[in-house]
């Protein structure tokens, strides 16, 4: 076989040359996955004040001492009846007034307190030796502790009187009065006598004067 090799090689007299076949899968592009977004933390709920602890049952009042130093403040305590108050910081001195037997109460405040919004309130407790001070030193809003005490011991002095006063009688019950006596029996005689003088005097008929006599005379 005799081959020319004269003539070039072109594109036009080379072999097809077949291309590959594009791939038939479509290509995936490689995605990462997003990092999570930060998850803020849900509000906290608002939360409700805190309120004081209620009165202790049956208590008018109480209060604590302020004193400067803060130390060894009194606590004091009104009921209806009883006036409590503490003191000391190693040992407590504990009493108790009948507040019945409180006469006055009285404020009394330094520059010093008044500076701080303080005060003392003096009670002046009759005993039966005689009248003895208890002074509440230091107290917050001293007008108010004044007026609630001054209140509370003329309410308890009142009552103390009106029971005082109540006389209470153990003795037997009263008897029942004696029913009144019966009427006295009258005379028909006598009756039968005035019957006849108002028939004279022309008081009484004779129709009327014989039936008032048939009557007294039925009675007998």
């Amino acid at each position: 076989m005799f081959v020319d090799d004269s003539q070039p090689q072109v594109q036009d007299n080379l072999p097809a040359v077949r291309q590959p076949t594009e791939s038939l899968m479509p290509v995936v592009a490689e995605t990462r996955p997003e990092p999570p977004a930060a998850v803020s933390p849900p509000p906290a709920e608002p939360t409700a004040p805190r309120m004081p602890p209620a009165e202790e049952p049956g208590v008018l009042w109480s209060a604590v001492g302020q004193p400067i130093t803060g130390i060894g403040a009194g606590r004091y305590k009104l009921t209806a009846t009883m006036l409590y108050f503490e003191r000391g910081v190693l040992s407590t001195n504990a009493q108790q007034v009948p507040i019945a037997h409180v006469a006055d109460v009285d404020l009394r405040q330094s520059m010093t307190q008044k500076a701080r919004g303080l005060g003392s309130v003096v009670v002046k407790v009759q005993r039966a030796s005689g009248v003895e001070l208890v002074v509440l030193d230091d107290l917050p809003d001293p007008r108010r502790a004044v007026a609630v005490i001054n209140q509370t011991a003329q309410a308890a002095r009142l009552v103390e009187q009106q029971r005082v006063n109540t006389h209470h009688y153990s003795g037997p019950p009263p008897t029942a009065p004696a029913p009144a006596a019966a009427a006295s029996v009258v005379d028909p005689i006598a009756q039968l006598r005035q019957l006849g003088e108002l028939r004279d005097a022309g008081i009484l008929t004779e129709d009327e004067f014989a039936t008032k006599k048939a009557e007294i005379l039925a009675r007998l």
